[in-house]
């Protein structure tokens, strides 16, 4: 998964695993009654029979992923040299240059769609069904882990397919925390503060750096038993007890001096403030290992699984599709432009860049044998639950956040922050859109 822009997923040696935490997604049950879909032997579309022509593709990849993404639209053009692909990268501000192309009717023909937001852009008749070029080509859903499938699934259709995940997950200094007397990583809401205290006690300074964005708080709100919308998107159920913990919890933290925001260190991220040593703890996503390995390669650390919060363990699942936006003048090959960059032969070769976890199935194990430290990431897909905000999703993602940032800054209370959010889902969210 590329490094997440606009609305902050981001914001810009050693593991806890025991024997059992290596085992795969699957055998957690995340991927419900899937199993290995395609072979590893390459099968061609059959659309790509009667697709030809120029098609152009928008993404948000920095410079690192684009080589990435032309080592994959180089292999594409030996599979397909009919089809020719514009690869137009978005820089910055992806999801209001998308908007603003959408609106022009000049959109690419295949972008990046972020599960946060999917259900804005899928309710408003903006992408493509690809069910029907599914059925054609004989490409199964099930080829993929399925909460990230059903991140993509609006009243009974699929509009993309996805190119990888990453959950949240704790990456830490060891050596921090063995100094601190944390000889074991807190599995529970009580043990991560007296954690936290230990360090802050044993160092002067704060164990956790992250910022006040409401895609860092979902997690604690996935681990009260909260989220935004109940599981069919038709109610709003932000309005909860699992709320006020969520918010009691986290802002605790950062009011008695245990965390804080990532610029109040120096830093321009949490990963970075890691990286830097000015705090020896993030909750952040599979993106940390290699921005780590280019900006900080001989720092130690190690991973786990979030702390377990009220109602048990929980993390967002962060994923990114190809879709097709339903204007292009050339779906066939905008669909074997998909179809190839989400198969085994494509993925496999965006699997050894280490970014993000593989969606599909048969490359969990892949996976693990690449990047066996990262097995908690892994494991954590047994309840990772796929963010949705729903239709209006972007603009209540921006107004809660900012409530959580007024919080942060001593402008209103906890119960003010939590009614701000409330009224922004309740104002923003399009139920029934």
């Amino acid at each position: 998964m590329s490094k997440p822009f606009s609305l902050s997923r981001r914001g810009f040696v050693g593991s806890a695993v025991a024997g059992g935490a290596a085992a795969s997604v699957a055998r957690f049950g995340w991927a419900q009654d899937a199993t290995p879909g395609a072979s590893p032997e390459f099968v061609a579309s059959k659309v790509a029979e009667r697709a030809s022509g120029k098609i152009r593709f928008s993404s948000f990849d920095d410079a690192a992923a684009q080589e990435r993404v032309n080592e994959l639209l180089a292999m594409f053009s030996e599979r397909y040299p009919n089809i020719e692909v514009s690869f137009e990268p978005i820089a910055a501000d992806y999801l209001t240059k998308i908007q603003t192309d959408i609106a022009a009717d000049n959109a690419a023909d295949v972008f990046y769609v972020q599960n946060e937001y999917a259900q804005d852009f899928m309710s408003r008749d903006v992408l493509l069904a690809i069910d029907d070029y599914m059925a054609e080509d004989g490409v199964s859903a099930d080829e993929y882990f399925a909460p990230l499938i059903n991140a993509y699934t609006w009243q009974g259709k699929l509009y993309g397919l996805p190119k990888d995940w990453s959950p949240l997950g704790a990456v830490y200094d060891p050596d921090v925390f063995s100094a601190a007397g944390v000889t074991e990583f807190p599995t529970d809401w009580d043990g991560l503060r007296t954690a936290l205290q230990a360090i802050k006690d044993s160092t002067g300074s704060v164990g956790l750096a992250i910022d006040p964005n409401f895609d860092r708080f979902i997690a604690f709100l996935f681990q009260a038993g909260g989220n935004i919308l109940n599981e069919d998107a038709t109610e709003v159920i932000l309005d909860s007890d699992a709320t006020s913990q969520a918010l009691d919890f986290m802002y605790g933290l950062y009011s008695d001096g245990l965390i804080s925001p990532s610029a109040d260190l120096g830093a321009g991220w949490p990963g970075d403030a890691y990286a830097q040593g000015l705090a020896p703890m993030v909750f952040e996503g599979n993106w940390m290992f290699p921005f780590l390995d280019l900006n900080a390669p001989d720092k130690a650390y190690a991973v786990a699984e979030l702390p377990a919060g009220p109602a048990g363990k929980g993390t967002p699942a962060f994923t990114n599709s190809y879709s097709i936006f339903a204007g292009s003048q050339n779906p066939d090959a905008a669909w074997v432009f998909v179809n190839y960059m989400t198969s085994y032969e494509a993925a496999l070769k965006h699997n050894a860049s280490g970014l993000a976890i593989p969606a599909r199935v048969d490359l969990e194990e892949d996976y693990l044998n690449n990047f066996p430290l990262r097995a908690p990431y892994l494991a954590s897909g047994a309840y990772a639950t796929a963010v949705q905000y729903g239709p209006g999703g972007q603009k209540f993602a921006g107004n809660a956040s900012a409530a959580l940032q007024s919080l942060w800054a001593g402008q209103i209370d906890v119960a003010e922050c939590k009614q701000q959010m409330v009224d922004a889902a309740n104002s923003d969210i399009n139920i029934g859109g």
